[in-house]
């Protein structure tokens, strides 16, 4: 079953869809999944691929919810008003919500993110290591704090943005709070407070997120975390197979330690 969602963070009303299998009830609560979409996506994500994961995961027994982060999709706010900090805070209103749900079984809940939603993932989960069981990454964009402190985001000049109070990115404006807040993160330190287990899916080819990113935190988490590359795949896993490859670990993981 589907069924649209709102929930509030402050002042804004947040969308999203739930995904929810056959006969799930306070009787039969089930697994549950929170899946966050990349920098300018929505929550069915590129290529519809997060839809697609939800789908999948509610066939084998666990709940998924997509959600528009603020300012992104049906969601309220602007999307200048957003960052990683920001959507940390979504996850956070998102996961108080799923505690009102009769049929999700607390105990049981993952995180999913894709490429910037990867990176909010890790610092949610960090933060509230005690109510995440499992953190599923695609492609996570680990490299936003290093690009803050450089010269450009995302390909394009801070030169004027604390002039501006934005930048042009591809016709939407990007706030200076997304710069500013992405300086204070630090992914790295953040993570050690997860012992939980993690999967990272990247390609090899990935040009948006170096995949050395990727090999770095499963070096630095060692044995509670796999890393599995998608031989010559782009940050969006642009073909049948490179798609195939990345829904089937997801799912095989988030089985193995939500259902047990």
């Amino acid at each position: 079953m589907q069924k649209y969602i709102e929930f509030n963070r402050g002042t804004y009303t947040l969308r999203g869809m739930a995904y929810i299998p056959e006969g799930a009830s306070a009787k039969h609560k089930v697994p549950l999944t929170v899946i966050c979409h990349g920098f300018t996506a929505n929550r069915n994500e590129t290529l519809f691929i997060h839809t697609r994961l939800a789908r999948r995961l509610c066939e084998e027994g666990i709940a998924a919810i997509c959600f528009d982060f603020m300012g992104s999709g049906e969601s309220d706010g602007a999307f200048e008003e957003m960052s990683v900090l920001t959507e940390v805070a979504d996850v956070f209103a998102l996961l108080e919500y799923v505690r009102t749900l009769e049929y999700a079984d607390l105990s049981r809940v993952a995180l999913h993110g894709m490429s910037q939603g990867g990176l909010v993932s890790c610092l949610a989960a960090a933060a509230v290591p005690d109510q995440i069981q499992a953190l599923s990454l695609w492609a996570p964009a680990l490299c936003i704090p290093d690009m803050a402190h450089g010269s450009e985001m995302l390909g394009v000049s801070l030169d004027n943005i604390e002039e501006n109070g934005y930048i042009d990115f591809r016709g939407t404006k990007l706030g200076r709070i997304y710069v500013e807040d992405a300086k204070t993160v630090n992914v790295w330190e953040a993570m050690k407070k997860y012992a939980g287990p993690v999967q990272i899916v990247h390609g090899t080819s990935d040009m948006s997120v170096d995949f050395s990113y990727s090999v770095r935190l499963q070096e630095m988490l060692g044995g509670q975390c796999v890393l599995r590359p998608v031989e010559g795949a782009d940050h969006d896993f642009a073909t049948l197979s490179y798609n195939q490859q990345r829904l089937d670990y997801a799912v095989e993981f988030l089985k193995k330690n939500l259902c047990g």
